[in-house]
């Protein structure tokens, strides 16, 4: 990216993640602003970064750019270790992302109408079935009809638990609209699942679909609210858990999205530095007036009237005194759920259908456990879940011809991350799930790299209030990222776009959400 840069612009942005991108991409294409995004790693992506095996040639390298974009480092049970893995170009035709990294709604969600508004194209490939195993991993296709000819569709549940499952449906169904939803944004899933339905499984399979919506293990920690309004918005995009429950990019990775909107950016006649390392914002008599940043190893100073920062709140913190903000703005920073997820990305020589054992599972089918280690071991908060996908079937352009790439991921709490033991304990967990379910695999396993990251995805306590995108104490300074905006819809992706949206917005007065879909804004 570019790395001359004017002296002044009409606004800087630190950090070019996602919500860096589009505020951006929105601000200079829709708003005529003079845009100057600074991005500390040697690559744009933030969390939602990615890599080509052949890029990789330096482990330190490698390892500092995966640091500083997505806060996410290499496990030491990788096999081999990252510079054998480098030595040998056992890397080389892969895409490889920054950890465990999926998108809702395919190629009909907030991102890519977002892009869409820019005529920047999305790439994400849809899974294509779904093998649910149970408490003692036993797998279920599901779809497929039963044969005893009982109601449930789902060979773990009774046809009583179905109905209750069913009914819990229904009622997130009737809640209808995200305003409706935002009625219980302070009352937490399990606290509401349980107001309907007795039924263990059935309340295990809402706690594990609300997994997958925010990340977070634990229901008591997670908003009804948040996960209804998902919910309303896979009705609306006609996205299932058959067909499209996760979606994954081909090359280059998740990155594309990033390269999409920090391309508009540059369209527009604004800027886009990496390796710019913001080292303050300035601020006079209550104004932000622009950044100071090492650029290339250089102090800079830019001046900018409006100045949008998108580093995670406790990131934000140590570069906001917090002598400058309100004690309540503070709080909610600090309080933000921070996810984990502890990734393997496995080079193999079969794909993982013709290695589970099942007949007729199609090789773009997604793999699910919710049971990898129950929460009745003591050691976790929830439930810890395990995710597979043969990420080469589903989105060919992500190994080389002839090779497979399998993804498996686990999340835990940003603080259980740094825990190694009980990173140990996952990973060991995912091998030996591994090992049941896909008998033969460490045969045609070439290479495992294993990745942890404590900044998957930023959550709310049900209890709080969103982190706004505008200081209130400062003028001039507003947020943005999948953690700040009053009325933020969504997590990761999707959320940190809609962050993008609400901050450009507040920063020239106009509601651009109007520019998307009506269950997007």
């Amino acid at each position: 990216m570019s790395a001359a840069i004017a002296k002044e612009y009409d606004v800087i942005i630190v950090g070019c993640g996602i919500a860096g991108s589009v505020a951006g991409a929105i601000l200079s294409n829709k708003a005529g602003k003079k845009v100057l995004i600074l991005e500390a790693s040697s690559q744009i992506g933030g969390r939602a970064t990615s890599f080509r095996g052949e890029g990789i040639t330096e482990a330190a390298a490698f390892r500092k750019a995966l640091m500083t974009s997505a806060r996410s480092w290499v496990s030491d049970r990788s096999e081999p270790d990252l510079p054998t893995m480098i030595e040998k170009k056992l890397l080389y035709g892969y895409t490889l992302e920054a950890g465990g990294r999926g998108s809702w709604y395919t190629n009909r969600g907030r991102v890519s109408q977002a892009l869409a508004l820019f005529n920047k194209a999305s790439i994400f490939y849809p899974n294509v079935g779904f093998v649910w195993y149970d408490h003692d991993w036993n797998p279920s296709v599901l779809g497929r009809q039963s044969l005893d000819g009982r109601k449930s569709k789902y060979a773990w549940m009774s046809d009583e638990d179905y109905a209750e499952m069913a009914k819990v449906h229904m009622r997130k169904l009737k809640v209808g609209t995200i305003e409706e939803a935002e009625k219980l944004d302070h009352v937490t899933l399990k606290d509401w699942v349980e107001g309907i339905t007795e039924s263990e499984l059935a309340r295990e399979f809402h706690y594990a679909m609300g997994t997958f919506q925010t990340i977070v293990n634990d229901p008591a920690l997670n908003s009804a609210g948040e996960n209804i309004k998902v919910f309303l918005q896979v009705q609306e995009t006609g996205v299932h858990i058959l067909n499209g429950s996760w979606a994954f990019a081909g090359s280059p990775g998740h990155r594309f999205i990033t390269e999409g909107f920090a391309t508009a950016v540059k369209d527009a006649g604004g800027d886009v530095v990496t390796n710019a390392k913001v080292k303050e914002v300035m601020i006079q008599d209550g104004e932000a007036s622009g950044v100071v940043a090492e650029i290339d190893g250089k102090t800079v100073e830019v001046k900018a009237s409006t100045v949008v920062c998108t580093l995670p709140p406790k990131e934000m913190l140590k570069l906001i005194p917090e002598n400058l903000l309100p004690a309540e703005f503070v709080r909610l920073a600090k309080n933000v759920i921070h996810t984990s997820m502890v990734a393997g990305q496995f080079g193999l020589k079969k794909p993982l259908n013709e290695l589970c054992g099942l007949d007729g599972v199609d090789p773009r089918s997604f793999y699910h456990t919710s049971m990898l280690i129950p929460e009745n071991e003591g050691l976790f908060r929830g439930n810890v879940p395990l995710d597979i996908g043969n990420m080469s079937t589903i989105a060919p352009s992500t190994a080389p011809e002839g090779k497979h790439l399998a993804l498996m991921a686990s999340s835990i709490l940003g603080d259980e991350a740094h825990d190694k033991e009980k990173v140990n304990i996952v990973i060991d967990r995912i091998l030996k799930f591994s090992d049941h379910a896909f008998p033969g695999w460490r045969d045609e396993l070439e290479w495992m790299l294993f990745t942890v990251g404590d900044t998957c995805i930023l959550w709310r306590h049900p209890e709080d209030e969103w982190v706004d995108v505008k200081c209130p104490t400062v003028e001039g300074l507003y947020f943005a990222g999948d953690t700040y905006g009053k009325r933020v819809n969504e997590g990761g992706v999707e959320g940190a776009a809609h962050s993008g949206f609400i901050c450009a917005g507040e920063i020239t007065g106009k509601d651009y959400l109007q520019l998307l879909p009506p269950i997007f804004r």
